[in-house]
């Protein structure tokens, strides 16, 4: 039994929070407060397992009451549950990992939520990973762009003239939607040099994605004297990324798990550049030892590193509040026989895209065949390994 704590000052909004868990009552004991100073009144007398805050609330903000929670009570998961356009202020004000929940909320997306921060919160709390972020030459904040890309998609009505009218301030965002619309992958007759015509040709989800992916390559730049290969990096991350949505498609998955999918799959190495940027030395003794080594190369990270790329990332996008599928995905995708949501998701098919895409390499084989087989997909993997095959010849 987890005993969670809504935080609201909506009286409605609290009822609809116990009713919705309220099918859950053998795994969830649910308590509401209509105020932080209330909330931590109650965590004095018991404590609880998650919070999810409102954002605006009077007297005590939502941030300001999981900044509170976080000092008082550091193993208790922390959400906010607000409005989008309060996406991009409670992750740059918040100094630990949370989640980010738009209003309004549906009983499935709460319930992934809550079982994967059951996992998550252990992972990203590691001292060993907290200590090698602590290292990095920058931590970005979170991406403005693509909140107001965000902003402009769910918005009704909105003119793709608007969304270039975005899309055009970041030049760096620009060459990488040039770059990948005019890829071998899209088939065109002629080239596109038009951001606008590129949007239509991508669709505003992908664009969407691709404004992280920017925004990360934007505030890392490996030093020349590493060597290390960005565009080869960025090639298999897009190839990931298609191959992971193409996985989800043949499973017939949510056009939301999809789109999870494809944003995990070009955001699930940039731990790799996050290292090279900042701990150059360090990062060149992993790949020494990692070219002459029979250990994966995650476990020569944690060796000489304490921790994985893969965590470093899921740090880095669990402190921009994206969705739980998401840094789930990045964070277990060498392990995924480490989350706690043992089922077809997201983290399924990133795993598969980027063993397939090593594989196709030449390295040693990375698939998790046991998490497979747990999940009773092992007899998909040949029609996986098909899509990966396209990704790579189109890519």
């Amino acid at each position: 039994m987890k005993r969670i704590l809504f935080v609201e000052d909506h009286p409605l909004m609290r009822d609809m929070y116990k009713a919705l868990l309220a099918s859950e009552s053998n795994r969830w004991e649910v308590a509401t407060a209509e105020s932080g100073s209330e909330a931590l009144t109650l965590m004095q007398e018991r404590p609880f397992d998650i919070v999810a805050s409102d954002m605006r609330m009077d007297g005590m903000t939502g941030v300001e009451l999981l900044n509170t929670v976080l000092k008082l009570y550091p193993q208790t998961s922390r959400m906010i549950i607000s409005g989008v356009a309060d996406q991009a202020e409670a992750a740059d004000a918040l100094e630990s990992t949370h989640q980010f929940l738009v209003k309004p909320v549906d009983l499935n997306t709460l319930r992934a939520v809550l079982v994967r921060l059951d996992g998550l919160d252990d992972f990203l709390s590691d001292p060993k990973l907290k200590t090698l972020a602590g290292k990095l030459r920058v931590l970005p904040s979170f991406p403005l762009l693509y909140l107001e890309i965000m902003k402009a998609i769910e918005a009704p009505d909105t003119p793709l003239q608007t969304i270039d009218g975005l899309i055009i301030k970041d030049p760096g965002l620009t060459a990488k939607i040039l770059q990948i619309v005019n890829s071998a992958a899209m088939g065109l007759q002629e080239k596109i040099s038009d951001p606008l015509e590129a949007v239509q040709q991508l669709g505003l989800n992908t664009v969407r994605s691709l404004a992280l992916s920017a925004h990360v390559f934007a505030n890392f730049t490996p030093s020349q004297r590493l060597n290390f290969p960005m565009d080869t990096l960025w090639s298999h991350l897009m190839r990931c990324g298609n191959t992971a949505k193409a996985i989800m498609r043949a499973e017939d998955a949510d056009l939301a798990y999809v789109e999870a999918a494809y944003t995990a799959g070009i955001l699930h190495d940039i731990g790799k550049l996050m290292l090279a940027d900042s701990l150059p030395q360090e990062f060149k003794e992993v790949l020494t030892q990692a070219s002459t080594s029979h250990e994966s190369f995650h476990q020569i990270e944690t060796k000489v590193l304490g921790a994985t790329h893969a965590g470093l990332a899921a740090y880095l996008l669990g402190l921009w509040g994206l969705p739980a599928m998401i840094v789930e995905a990045v964070a277990f995708h060498h392990t995924p026989d480490k989350s706690s949501h043992q089922r077809f998701s997201p983290l399924t098919a990133v795993h598969v895209a980027n063993a397939l895409e090593h594989e196709m390499d030449g390295d040693s084989p990375s698939l998790n065949e046991d998490y497979l087989a747990n999940l009773g997909l092992s007899d998909r993997v040949d029609v996986w390994r098909e899509e990966a095959l396209r990704a790579r010849e189109e890519g």
